[in-house]
């Protein structure tokens, strides 16, 4: 019988022993992988750091979970999600503001913060996608020279803080808080001072955005897709993404995930005709 001990709250000193365990599904790890190369385990408080608990078996990592400053707890955790979920918020002391992870593991977690009367303002379910970027198909709007994508001006990101908020109000409804839009405005600069934040431009105007939302050496994630309403439907956000693959694959970038809703078939339709291909399903809730 394994040995299996924890939860136990994760210290640098973990760090190779997390990587090894994360490296085992990279796709589906890739924002907890991200945000420890970028901020490591211990947990001041800062961009990206998080409290982490897992669970050890024959001492090995077996599951994780990490609580962030933002409120956002991050699974992989195959067996006791939700009691992973717990350890991480308690050693941590901030509230839940959301869950994301593999489908299934934050379906066995969410019923803890159910249980505290909060109630979600987004519960999505997700298709992850993969797509190695030999394989990407560039869309003949991009080739044209009708379009260009291109890294946004300074002077055009309190614009662009707009159009992120709106495109969270789209996902969260009526939900919609000032805490979203903050956390807009801060993803926003972020990304923009990281060189991660992308625009598409027709006529000298902005029709379409796109971000790198986490990344690895050899691997990215891409989210932030939105295309304003009136320009809808004239594939732009495909344009979008794409050029911002095409600079990721110039820089040595060989692979990129996404996920979208399982209920928005024209966002996961161009994801396919990029050349994306689905490999599991994600799970994302916020409150």
């Amino acid at each position: 019988m394994p040995e299996t001990t924890g939860p136990v709250i994760l210290t640098q000193d973990h760090a190779e022993m997390l990587a090894r365990f994360l490296a085992t599904r990279p796709e589906s790890s890739l924002l907890l992988l991200s945000n420890v190369l970028s901020a490591g385990l211990e947990d001041g408080g800062g961009p990206f750091q998080g409290t982490y608990a897992a669970y050890l078996e024959n001492g090995e990592i077996a599951g994780v979970a990490a609580h962030y400053r933002n409120g956002m707890v991050v699974l992989l955790a195959p067996e006791n999600a939700p009691g992973l979920l717990r350890a991480a918020a308690a050693a941590s002391g901030r509230g839940v503001s959301g869950i994301a992870g593999p489908y299934d593991q934050v379906r066995q977690a969410l019923p803890d913060v159910l249980r505290t009367g909060r109630r979600p303002a987004m519960d999505g379910r997700e298709v992850l996608y993969s797509l190695h970027l030999d394989a990407l198909a560039v869309p003949d709007l991009l080739l044209g020279g009708d379009v260009t994508c291109r890294r946004p001006l300074d002077d055009e990101i309190p614009v662009l803080v707009e159009v992120r908020v709106a495109f969270m109000r789209e996902h969260l409804g009526p939900q919609m808080r000032a805490s979203h839009e903050n956390e807009a405005r801060e993803a926003v600069g972020r990304q923009q001072r990281a060189n991660d934040l992308r625009v598409l431009e027709t006529a000298g105007e902005v029709v379409a955005t796109a971000a790198i939302t986490a990344g690895i050496p050899g691997m990215v994630q891409v989210g932030s897709v939105y295309t304003r309403p009136e320009h809808r439907c004239r594939g732009y956000g495909r344009a979008v993404v794409a050029g911002l693959l095409l600079e990721a694959r110039a820089r040595g970038t060989r692979q990129a995930i996404l996920f979208t809703g399982t209920e928005m078939p024209a966002a996961r339709r161009a994801y396919t005709a990029l050349g994306f291909r689905p490999i599991g399903e994600y799970g994302l809730v916020l409150f």
